[in-house]
């Protein structure tokens, strides 16, 4: 049996917390989102932000990208299951009372 690497969950954790990763994740719970309206979700947070979050997002299985090729092409992202896992852990996580 492996060990959990504390320190590495502690900075992916960060990580999804700092950059709005987990947001990003929730907002897109109940459906599909499109990019523009993710977008204008996270209006007060500059976009390269927003935009680079969901490229880790993509990068770790976490979301998936569908784009309509018109022009300029529509861009939607829905969580695949591995994001929807996540989502329901911190859910549980969220419900918990420590004391």
């Amino acid at each position: 049996m492996t060990s959990i690497n504390e320190a590495k969950i502690e900075q992916n954790m960060n990580y999804l917390i700092q950059n709005y990763g987990i947001q990003l994740l929730n907002y897109m719970s109940d459906c599909e989102r499109e990019e523009k309206a993710l977008l204008s979700a996270f209006d007060k947070v500059d976009d390269r932000i927003i935009k680079a979050s969901l490229e880790v997002l993509k990068q770790n299985n976490l979301i998936n990208v569908r784009t309509e090729e018109i022009m300029p092409p529509n861009i939607y992202y829905h969580l695949t299951k591995d994001g929807e896992l996540i989502l329901q852990m911190i859910f549980k996580f969220e419900s918990l009372n420590f004391k």
